[in-house]
């Protein structure tokens, strides 16, 4: 008896770890599940098959509730990879699939996949559900549809492999599917406003706003298009273009939540905080549970709105979603001690310290293209936007200096530039320093070069640039305009593995074969030091 007291005690006195397995997980999930709250179902199961990657039943149950959300393109990834990489013998997957692509609209899918599955389970459990799609597809083929079926399905895949290939950053590639797309289908909007996005994350913004504009012009209400154009405008500093399509926007009352939600969403990112919050709010009832990225665009233009309360349970809400999201711990801790400032809440929710370091990083070097691109076109009536870059205080030197270089150059009136502690006015070129005089002089080595405008500004974006803000940041300069140019043609000929010989190139600028080759050297060492 003394023994067995003894045990007791110990056991009292034992710290029993809480192990939160993937089971623990899948259980949590299939509650949530038959309450009918899919959002927080996936959130475990995600959880879950993070916790066992190779536990199929999990896999298979997150596949399911991802086609109950309507997100059939993710079902089918891991139904796919159960089928490909853990169990090819797990037939049911077949199934699924075809009943995803059934409600995609993808019917040739939906019959192959849908056949493969009675092929191989003839006695399984979905025959009857699996028979019955076949008969669907045979009876839609009897009954001779037209053509355009087909052309549909193509037209849903194809822009679906687009905006995949925006998402990860191969933008030319999707530039080549969507103008590919929009010439074969003339009114398939969608397509044009994933083009003009592709074309805007690839620098190429005239182009962006170009597309954007026909759109427009032939459907003056796409709400996409309007919205688009107006954070385009104001992320290039065109704010009077902004202005206009912010009033235009002030002026539509959707009806559709997605367009409740894009309008509510544009308007944040505009910091027009009380309508962001109006829309936003007005969608949000349409679903049970949302995603992170909403939560926090609600708790930002609540807490601009001077409702802290409410924009803290907003940012709960956003953690109970995501538990480890920085944002959402940062700005609660914050919240709590009183320190959390206005101008130190973004729209933006995903950005860690090092990507918020890799956007202003990438929002700097696209500012700075642009820059080179109204220079290059000579566009005069610019001059007014680079005034404004002129007068912000928090504008990095470099920007104010190529801003105020080319207004006076387009406008060749005087310019007006302010700094943290000072302004001042430049009248002359002379009065620019000469690391800017000599960037300059490059450039127009540049232009004389047998290019097109388009490989000028890639020439400019890639090479040129990258080595000015280095050079510029120790306030050296280039030491000489021919050689320099010379060897950066060379060297971007090259990447772009267009066969051309130093001699070429030397000839071309009317310089010595060793001029490029010194040139190339220097060049080249700037290029491999630490981007920008």
């Amino acid at each position: 008896m003394k023994k067995q007291l003894l045990a007791s005690s110990e056991m009292k006195g034992r710290l029993i770890p809480f192990v939160q397995s993937g089971d623990y997980f899948y259980k949590k999930a299939m509650r949530a599940y038959q309450q009918r709250n899919l959002d927080k179902a996936k959130q475990h199961l995600e959880r879950a098959v993070k916790l066992s990657p190779e536990e199929v039943d999990y896999i298979c149950q997150l596949a399911a509730v991802l086609s109950e959300l309507g997100e059939y393109e993710a079902s089918n990834e891991w139904l796919t990879f159960v089928l490909d990489d853990l169990d090819p013998e797990y037939y049911d997957c077949y199934f699924f699939l075809a009943n995803n692509y059934a409600h995609m609209g993808l019917f040739k899918q939906t019959e192959e996949n849908a056949q493969k599955y009675l092929n191989h389970e003839p006695d399984g459990e979905f025959v009857e559900d699996a028979e019955e799609l076949v008969d669907l597809i045979l009876l839609e083929k009897s009954e001779d549809l037209p053509q355009e079926l087909g052309e549909e399905e193509q037209l849903i895949l194809e822009h679906e492999e687009a905006r995949k290939a925006i998402e990860t950053g191969r933008f030319s590639e999707a530039i080549d599917l969507l103008e590919n797309m929009t010439d074969a289908y003339s009114e398939f909007w969608p397509a044009y406003n994933n083009l003009a996005l592709a074309y805007f994350y690839d620098e190429q913004f005239e182009e962006a706003i170009r597309v954007l504009d026909l759109v427009l012009t032939k459907n003056e209400g796409n709400l996409n298009a309007v919205c688009n154009l107006a954070l385009f405008y104001d992320f290039l500093g065109q704010h009077v273009k902004r202005d206009l399509m912010l009033e235009r926007l002030k002026n539509v009352y959707p009806i559709h939540p997605d367009h409740s939600y894009k309008l509510g969403s544009t308007f944040g990112f505009l910091g027009e905080h009380e309508l962001a919050f109006h829309w936003l709010r007005k969608v949000e009832v349409t679903r049970h549970s949302w995603d992170v990225s909403f939560y926090h665009w609600m708790a930002v233009s609540s807490f601009q709105l001077d409702r802290p309360e409410l924009a803290k349970r907003y940012w709960n809400k956003m953690k109970e979603l995501d538990p480890t999201n920085q944002i959402a711990i940062d700005h609660l801790t914050k919240l709590e001690e009183g320190t959390l400032k206005k101008n130190r809440v973004s729209y933006r929710s995903q950005a860690t310290e090092v990507e918020d370091q890799k956007e202003e990083k990438h929002d700097y070097h696209a500012r700075m293209t642009h820059l080179m691109l109204l220079y290059t076109r000579r566009d005069a009536e610019s001059a007014s936007l680079l005034q404004t870059y002129c007068k912000r205080k928090d504008e990095p030197t470099i920007i104010k200096e190529l801003s105020a270089y080319i207004a006076l150059t387009l406008s060749g009136e005087p310019v007006r530039v302010l700094t943290e502690n000072n302004e001042f006015t430049v009248t002359n070129v002379n009065d620019f320093p000469e690391h800017v005089l000599s960037g300059m002089r490059v450039i127009a080595e540049l232009e004389q070069a047998n290019i097109s405008d388009s490989e000028l500004h890639e020439l400019i974006a890639t090479t040129w640039l990258r080595c000015y803000v280095k050079l510029s940041e120790r306030k050296l300069s280039f030491q000489n305009a021919k050689g320099t140019a010379a060897a950066m043609l060379y060297i971007w000929k090259s990447a772009n593995e267009s066969h051309v010989s130093q001699t070429e190139i030397a000839n071309a600028f009317g310089i010595s074969t060793s001029t490029v080759y010194s040139y190339r050297k220097k060049v080249a060492s700037l290029l491999e030091s630490e981007e920008l």
